[in-house]
């Protein structure tokens, strides 16, 4: 049987038609599936700042978490420092999840003898991992493992239980965990030297959130000192919150100390603005010596961290609240006294 024109034309239609239907349907279940994941990791999200108030509150005064500098900077040509062992592996959120453990095991044990038993649903829900229960134990459970291979913390497995962490120095070399401001200032060895990070950027949810990229420049940033409040004009004049210690890099110094590949330095510089946690600025560098020369400028990229990446005191904390208040403050006239309107009629 033949079939006409005008029958194959609406045979033709019919399945556009219906090839058009199916897109339609696999795009609209394609859409409830990001929604749902985005309603689980919002959940997840407020779960986790939640675990991480209840952490900073049962540690009293300590606001900040110190890591040696050995953690994220090795001086040895020949062996990489942990930090980049753990995301060399790859820039997604996997390569994050060991680095933001390892800080929150360190928050953790804050005393002797460093050491932890909780289960990897906790540690999940504290990173504000999705499906605690399921793949982000998983995942926590992996994480660990990548940390016990590097030597930074030793796993005693109990079976049917959670197993117990101790913390190993932050260098990697397998040696006991000892406080670094402790060590430091019993021996001032240069390996004692250490870094802040606030737990305002747990108990505000950023650091949770953070790209591997992210987390890798926001350690380097803060182990050059980045943390550290600074004491800027500019941030004063234009009543910004807390900014930190301007923080540069020549083009040849930066691969030789953490060897950081220029994409990951890149990526991970612009989600840090995107999560306001930093801003850059170029600034010029003149020639040696301070001698003036009317030639080609050469400029440097500045990083300044700034907002829950700073660490600040209780008390330069009050302070810049206090000075921010009186700035923005309207400015209202003295009412006058009965005495100098007597005088203003007298001279009229």
């Amino acid at each position: 049987m033949k079939i006409t024109g005008q029958a194959h034309k609406a045979a033709s239609s019919s399945a556009t038609a219906k090839v058009v239907e199916e897109a339609e349907e696999a795009a609209l279940k394609h859409d409830e599936k990001v929604d749902e994941r985005a309603v689980l990791l919002a959940q997840a999200l407020e779960r986790s700042k939640a675990l991480a108030g209840s952490l900073d509150r049962s540690l009293g005064a300590r606001k900040a978490v110190p890591i040696r500098n050995s953690f994220v900077r090795n001086d040895s040509p020949s062996e990489d420092a942990p930090l980049k062992r753990l995301v060399t592996g790859g820039g997604g959120r996997g390569a994050a999840v060991p680095v933001m453990l390892y800080v929150a095991l360190i928050w953790k044990c804050a005393k002797k003898p460093f050491d932890v038993k909780l289960p990897a649903r906790q540690w999940a829900e504290l990173l504000g991992l999705p499906d605690p229960f399921g793949k982000g134990a998983r995942r926590i459970a992996n994480a660990l493992h990548t940390l016990a291979g590097l030597r930074l913390i030793k796993l005693d497995k109990v079976h049917g239980d959670a197993s117990r962490v101790t913390l190993l120095d932050e260098s990697g070399d397998g040696s006991e965990y000892g406080l670094p401001s402790t060590a430091y200032s019993q021996g001032g060895l240069k390996r004692d030297l250490y870094f802040k990070v606030s737990t305002k950027l747990w108990t505000s949810g950023q650091f949770q959130q953070l790209s591997a990229p992210a987390l890798t420049m926001l350690l380097i940033l803060l182990q050059e000192g980045g943390y550290k409040p600074s004491e800027s004009a500019f941030s004063k004049t234009l009543n910004l919150g807390p900014e930190g210690n301007d923080v540069w890099f020549t083009t040849e110094n930066f691969p030789l100390r953490y060897g950081i590949s220029p994409s990951m330095r890149s990526r991970g510089t612009k989600d840090l603005e995107t999560a306001g946690l930093l801003r850059t600025k170029r600034r010029p560098v003149g020639p040696p010596g301070g001698r003036v020369s009317f030639t080609t400028e050469k400029v440097r990229k500045v990083y300044v961290l700034k907002g829950n990446a700073v660490v600040e005191d209780k008390e330069a904390e009050v302070m810049r609240k206090k000075a921010s208040a009186k700035k923005s403050a309207p400015k209202v006239k003295p009412l006058a006294t009965e005495e100098s309107k007597l005088r203003r009629t007298k001279a009229l």
